[in-house]
């Protein structure tokens, strides 16, 4: 082994990796909200990759949903659901899983995109409808919404929600409307953590109090769906009001140790398009270098990132390499290595959390333009020569 003068020694190939980041796919980001391959198969025949992303992010994790929906609902029940901000269809694809006998009552969706995919995954034929302008006497046992985050979340404008507002997010007062009308035996209400903030929280109060006068019983509850078999770091408010008239309460399911990392989620082959290429990598990380950790023979050693073009690490020794990535801290910098999620984003070096270990960021609208994940190659030994 070479000692000093700064020279990359050659090893044989069972020696020798190279990091690289790339963007996850869309097909990841659907694992990532528990959807099957096959339900992104079938909307991916009516979809742009732009429009897939979006839908991601915009869903509620269907694991999640699945824990509500067991504690909630009796398996011999017939349940006739009511989908308000649809999008994908989380819940209705939560109540297949679970194996429960139901019907979609009506889907309302106001993105032509995501009633695409939704009419694709569930062989409906449903249209584009706006939640403002639906009145329709319908019988139905539950009622999933997860109206517009936009206005409560950290990553918009904090307009708020309040009622005749006009904000997105303001149409959570719209499923009250409905509610009052409809009567359902449950009600399951979603949105960011944010909601409950101090800035917010008024308006989630106001959502509780008016559930009461309308004879529910309200719990919630901030889940977040690494705690249910999803390595993605995404928390949730919950919320489930259930009939007085039913005399049931309700209890959320205790946290569940992951199981899954991240790389058990990702295809082992995909198109070179999702790698980053060299300004967004030197965008990222906090210099030029990639770093191997401690060596037993001298310690710390740094290579320059210029083997092949790409992200490379050499370990002689059989250590974990790592990448050093921007991060809002003292220290200017978070390590990470393979399977470890990035926040890939463009004001990623001012976010702290931007490298998850063995897991993934919240999924956002923007789906891998946002998150990208570190991945290990073999490299090419001819580059060498």
């Amino acid at each position: 082994m070479g000692q000093g003068g700064g020279h990359i020694p050659m090893f044989t190939e069972e020696k020798m990796n190279n990091l690289r980041i790339r963007k996850l796919t869309p097909k990841e980001c659907w694992r990532l909200m528990g959807f099957d391959d096959e339900d992104f198969e079938k909307a991916s025949e009516v979809n742009s990759n732009t429009q897939l992303y979006k839908q991601a992010g915009n869903s509620i994790v269907v694991n999640v949903l699945y824990r509500i929906l067991e504690n909630l609902i009796d398996k011999e029940e017939h349940i006739r659901i009511l989908e308000l901000f649809g999008g994908i269809g989380a819940c209705s694809k939560a109540l297949e899983r679970l194996g429960i006998d139901y019907e979609i009552a009506d889907y309302v969706e106001i993105d032509k995109y995501a009633v695409k995919s939704f009419n694709a995954m569930h062989d409906t034929k449903f249209k584009p409808q706006d939640i403002c302008e639906w009145d329709k006497d319908i019988e139905v046992d539950l009622i999933m919404h997860g109206s517009p985050c936009q206005d409560f979340s950290l990553a918009g404008k904090q307009a708020g929600g309040d009622e005749g507002s006009g904000t997105r997010s303001s149409l959570m007062y719209e499923t009250i409307r409905i509610v009052e009308k409809l009567k359902p035996k449950y009600v399951i209400w979603e949105n960011v953590k944010n909601v409950i903030s101090k800035k917010h929280k008024h308006n989630f109060d106001n959502y509780l109090e008016r559930m009461e006068e309308l004879g529910y019983t309200n719990y919630y509850q901030v889940l977040n769906a690494k705690d249910y078999g999803i390595p993605q770091n995404r928390e949730r408010v919950f919320t489930i009001s259930i009939k007085n008239d039913l005399e049931k309460g309700f209890i959320f399911t205790p946290k569940q140790e992951l199981q899954l990392k991240l790389k058990d989620m990702l295809d082992d082959n995909v198109d070179e398009k999702y790698y980053l290429d060299h300004k967004w990598l030197n965008d990222i990380r906090y210099n030029n270098n990639t770093v191997c950790e401690t060596r037993y023979d001298e310690g710390i050693r740094t290579f320059k990132n210029n083997i092949c073009g790409s992200l490379r690490t050499i370990d002689a020794c059989g250590n974990k390499c790592v990448i050093q990535i921007k991060n809002a801290t003292k220290q200017g910098y978070l390590e990470a290595t393979e399977g470890d999620g990035i926040d890939i984003s463009s004001r990623m070096q001012y976010h702290r959390g931007n490298v998850q270990k063995d897991s993934i960021q919240t999924i956002t609208t923007s789906g891998g333009n946002d998150r990208g994940v570190v991945v290990k190659n073999k490299i090419d030994l001819s580059c060498l020569d």
